[in-house]
């Protein structure tokens, strides 16, 4: 094989690696109801059952870190809010206003 094949056979192959991590990073990542109780996996009864927004963060403080990592990965944040809006949107089916909103609208 000669040196000029080599390097266009080392080119294309980057170019393909280089499109395929783009095409991972890109992707849209859906946030369900499904993907976060398999996350939880049996600590999901437990966040189900919280009473308020404090029970419902030290529940997931308490979680092991591989999970809390998981759920930080899926949620694309590292803030704490964000997943308890997250659970109590997919999986307590709680709505908070929309931000910008009023939320004194009738």
């Amino acid at each position: 094989m000669s040196a000029e094949a080599m390097i266009y056979i080392i080119g294309a192959s980057i170019f393909s690696i280089a499109f395929i991590f783009m095409i991972m990073l890109l992707r849209r990542i859906e946030i369900n109801e499904e993907s976060i109780l398999k996350i939880l996996g049996e600590h999901a009864e437990e966040i189900k059952k919280a009473k308020n927004d404090e029970e419902l963060k030290k529940l997931i403080r308490d979680l092991p870190k591989k999970k809390r990592t998981k759920l930080k990965t899926l949620f694309e944040s590292q803030d704490l809010y964000d997943a308890v809006k997250h659970i109590k949107k997919h999986v307590i089916k709680t709505n908070y206003p929309q931000e910008g909103a009023d939320a004194n609208q009738d």
